[in-house]
């Protein structure tokens, strides 16, 4: 269960489901997904889909302003509209378990449907649900319900693991969240330009990344920077990029097919991964597959991982001075870190993690 699916292949939204999915049925597991209805399916997807309606059905939950009495009145629809659906689906289907992506909401409605049909469930802690939520009075507690009733923890990073065990006070194992690219990656000249890769939110460092870029000396300003992604931070940006008179510097592209991502990987200089709170973040198995630097903050694994495994360069968050020298240092010396990312490429790939999560579950249950 998830509480969001791409709709087709080219949908940002959490596209590891559809890798993990598809190496859950090369082990000979039928597995079907249970998400909220938002978007149309482009009729791609060659698994069953079960889809509840709540209200709203473009924007997720994490989309809908707080500040809004109307925001909670869907808020609370949403958790109701999908514990039932969740309830009668599983009473009308032979499963044999529950996985839950983000313990809240959906690892909340998993432990309902268990304790209404004795179904078991598991969890998958992806990041927001532990790094925001679980220090909220009202949600934390239902993340800590959640994560008791579990029959296994899983986290996609080590950082992230820690945490969730010290809320929980059981054993989490990592399991790695990742798209993998199908489209044959070429090792293509690195050209003069800086690539973001996600949402546009301040939440990820998206205005750090701009008033870094905005400091380069002008006697190397033949670079670009370019945006890949939406998000609500997205007219801010491009005001800010008008105000600081970077027109022609500055890109924002919004979503793009993922063969264009490929390429946009294979050229850049370097990713940069500027966010304030994350685990792993998705593009950096990205990163990975097309062996791009990155310059990336002190966050979660993210820091740990580029430094032991030298994949470029780490900074301190929100520091606009540490990124622009970051990005200086790659402009003077180029970074190959084809070596460092195959060997780790196959950490995170969706069967390892397909693999692991099967592994813990069957020697749970015996």
């Amino acid at each position: 269960m998830t509480n969001r699916l791409p709709v087709s292949a080219d949908d940002p939204a959490s596209p590891f489901v559809l890798d993990f999915v598809a190496a859950l049925k090369q082990q000979g597991i039928e597995p079907s997904v249970f998400t909220s209805k938002i978007g149309e399916p482009d009729g791609s997807l060659d698994f069953p889909v079960h889809r509840f309606a709540w209200g709203e059905d473009k924007r997720t939950l994490s989309e809908l302003p707080l500040y809004r009495i109307a925001s909670w009145e869907k808020i609370r629809n949403y958790f109701k509209c999908g514990k039932q659906a969740l309830i009668e689906h599983v009473r009308s289907n032979q499963y044999d378990h529950i996985l839950a992506l983000w313990a809240l909401p959906s690892g909340w409605f998993a432990q309902q449907a268990h304790l209404a049909t004795g179904i078991p469930y598991s969890i998958w802690s992806l990041g927001s649900d532990i790094n925001v939520w679980a220090s909220r009075p009202y949600a934390g507690r239902k993340i800590r319900e959640a994560l008791a009733g579990a029959t296994a923890l899983f986290a996609d990073g080590d950082n992230l693991a820690e945490k969730v065990e010290k809320i929980s006070g059981r054993e989490c194992r990592f399991l790695p969240s990742m798209r993998t690219f199908d489209f044959e990656t070429l090792r293509l000249r690195r050209e003069k330009f800086f690539l973001y890769l996600g949402r546009i939110e301040k939440s990820k460092g998206v205005f750090d990344l701009l008033k870094a870029f905005s400091r380069i000396k002008q006697d190397i300003w033949d670079y670009r920077l370019l945006y890949i992604g939406d998000g609500s931070a997205l007219p801010k940006l491009r005001k800010q990029v008008a105000n600081l008179r970077l027109r022609g510097k500055v890109h924002l592209l919004g979503r793009v097919p993922v063969e264009e991502i490929v390429d946009y990987l294979q050229r850049a200089r370097a990713l940069v991964i500027p966010t304030h709170s994350d685990s792993i973040p998705l593009v950096f198995g990205e990163a990975l597959q097309t062996r791009t630097p990155m310059i990336v903050t002190e966050v979660g694994d993210l820091g740990t991982l580029v430094r032991d495994n030298k994949l470029g360069i780490v900074v301190p968050k929100k520091s606009i001075h540490s990124l622009t020298d970051a990005m200086v240092r790659m402009i003077v010396h180029e970074h190959d870190i084809s070596t460092e990312a195959r060997k780790l490429v196959n950490r995170f790939s969706p069967e390892r993690a397909a693999t692991t999560f099967l592994e813990v579950v069957n020697a749970a249950v015996k």
